[in-house]
């Protein structure tokens, strides 16, 4: 499902899961799929994903004025 290149569509260039999965994967995150179902028949598929909370805040050192 994430293999770079594949596409269902005619015209598609089948990047679009692979670039969000490589996103998310260096921010630390994940990415889940899940089939939607109408009684028996897959209908469709949601896509979420997680990115974590930084646990430490960042400081940025004050500049020196002359």
């Amino acid at each position: 499902m994430y293999e770079a290149f594949f596409s269902t569509k005619e015209d598609g260039l089948g990047i679009g899961l692979s670039l969000c999965r490589s996103i998310i994967e260096s921010h630390h995150g994940r990415i889940k799929a899940v089939n939607l179902y109408n009684g028996d028949t897959a209908v469709g598929c949601r896509f979420s994903f997680t990115l974590p909370v930084a646990s430490t805040a960042i400081t940025v050192p004050a500049t020196a004025t002359a």
